[in-house]
């Protein structure tokens, strides 16, 4: 009959004591391979410090990467530098203007940017021009201005004329910033210097408030001052994510150019 007690290893019962004792104090039984290796301590330690190391790493990209994002959500919402240096007020051409007073002016939130001409002739240089406002607004009945907010020149002169007190009544549904290039673009282009200018009065007119963000640009028709080909100059003048969302707006009015005869 087999034996119900089977033979007990009694090696492989030692502690981890007596196996410590067995390496301190060899003899003939001590075996020359361990059965159960001892746990090092000092790589536990070691592998806990890397891991922790590793999430720290982790969290500190992260929290990077969010900082990142909240830096360019900022970026997005801020204007670039405001460049005006061209600007002649009312008062330098117009002797008929209000005389300036101390009290606060209110200004209108134009909803909208329309680009018109004077259908008259171009001129350049300040004195030249100035003559050229006066003689437009000469030909106006008594107590009338020119009907535009601004007027901008060959050479990127930027001249007032209601400015930013009050929208243009030449479309006062559109409750409109209107600028008008100084000449008849038929067939002629603007300058270069005319379209710096309208983006300058445009990017002045967003940071202070004066024209709504998601404002329509308009344009005409008949013309080259088409809606494709300005909004096409303009913003390749634009220097932040802002000004390409706000000039390339989808809402779009086309009209013909309303006649006025200055001669």
């Amino acid at each position: 009959m087999q034996s119900l007690i089977s033979p007990v290893d009694h090696e492989s019962r030692h502690s981890s004591y007596h196996a410590d004792d067995e390496l301190q104090n060899p003899s003939e039984d001590t075996p020359l391979l361990r059965r159960f290796p001892r746990v090092n301590d000092t790589t536990n330690v070691i592998t806990a410090m890397i891991v922790s190391m590793m999430i720290l790493v982790l969290l500190s990209g992260l929290a990077i990467g969010v900082y990142l994002l909240v830096l360019q959500s900022d970026a997005d919402n801020m204007l670039p530098p405001i460049e005006m240096p061209l600007f002649v007020a009312r008062s330098q051409w117009d002797e008929s203007s209000p005389t300036p007073s101390e009290e606060p002016i209110n200004q209108f939130k134009a909803k909208s940017v329309v680009i018109e001409q004077t259908d008259t002739g171009q001129c350049q240089g300040k004195n030249a021009c100035i003559q050229l406002m006066k003689s437009m607004q000469a030909n106006l009945d008594d107590n009338k201005t020119l009907p535009y907010n601004f007027a901008i020149s060959t050479d990127g002169f930027i001249y007032e004329c209601l400015g930013w007190e009050q929208p243009s009544p030449l479309y006062p549904e559109l409750y409109g910033l209107v600028i008008a290039f100084i000449g008849n673009y038929t067939v002629v282009k603007p300058s270069s210097s005319q379209l710096e200018s309208a983006y300058n009065l445009i990017t002045v007119s967003l940071a202070n408030d004066y024209l709504e963000r998601d404002f329509i640009f308009t344009s005409k028709n008949d013309t080259t001052l088409v809606v494709s080909y300005l909004k096409k100059a303009l913003t390749d003048l634009s220097r932040s994510k802002l000004q390409r969302r706000s000039l390339l707006m989808p809402k779009i009015y086309m009209f013909k150019s309303a006649k006025y005869n200055f001669n």
